[in-house]
């Protein structure tokens, strides 16, 4: 997550649940998301995507951060 926004916590867990948090809420709002997310989230993007119906895209970018592009079927 970008140092935009100073948690209150450095847990890890914490980044990536609110990484997915993000990403789901995206998604079902509407129906897309591209978004960089933690390259160790990378089998919780894929599985929302499987969850959700959604087609999949993911470049790395370096850094252990990956770019992702969901899409849901229809939307």
């Amino acid at each position: 997550m970008p140092a935009d926004l100073a948690f209150d916590t450095d847990d890890p867990e914490f980044q990536r649940g609110f990484e997915i948090g993000m990403l789901w809420e995206r998604l079902t709002a509407g129906g897309r998301c591209h978004m960089a997310v933690s390259a160790n989230n990378a089998e919780m993007v894929l599985r929302v995507a499987e969850t959700l119906g959604c087609t999949f895209s993911g470049t790395e970018f370096g850094d252990e951060r990956i770019s992702v592009e969901l899409h849901m079927v229809g939307a």
